[in-house]
């Protein structure tokens, strides 16, 4: 590991004209990042990685404290990056899904996902009407990453 690592140079600004909200899932990191640059030509972005990506913004029954907070991060980091977009992005096989929601058919996972991220992007769009809200679901095939429009 280098001692001192420099970057090459960004212009530096907090404004972004995006949001993303997606899962810390690390077997989809690089394909995000790929989708993000190359597919929705994002080149800065705020960034919300956490277990299960927008299902923290959910009403859920079981651990209420997590959508309070959520709500909070999303007004602070869409009023810090002025945003006009936000991107949720969620996948297949989300294992923070399959931990929370104990006893849901791993086969009625996707269904559970999209309606949760249709759920998410209605609190947004009421809170933020002026948002264009993005959702877009992730599986893996081998080494590759498939991802397409919920």
């Amino acid at each position: 590991m280098p001692e001192i690592f420099h970057t090459a140079p960004v212009k530096v600004t907090s404004a972004s004209a995006a949001v993303v909200l997606h899962c810390s899932d690390p077997r989809y990191q690089p394909h995000f990042q790929d989708f993000l640059r190359n597919a929705l030509q994002l080149e800065r972005y705020a960034l919300i990685a956490v277990p299960g990506g927008a299902q923290f913004l959910t009403p859920a029954d079981n651990q209420p404290q997590f959508s309070w907070v959520g709500w909070q991060w999303v007004k602070f980091v869409h009023d810090v990056a002025r945003a006009e977009r936000v991107v949720l992005m969620a996948h297949d096989d989300c294992r923070w899904y399959l931990d929370v929601c104990s006893g849901l058919d791993p086969a009625q996972l996707r269904t559970r996902i999209a309606k949760d991220l249709r759920g998410v992007r209605a609190g947004l769009l009421e809170r933020f009407p002026q948002l264009q809200v993005e959702l877009y679901f992730a599986r893996l095939d081998g080494d590759l990453a498939v991802i397409v429009p919920v």
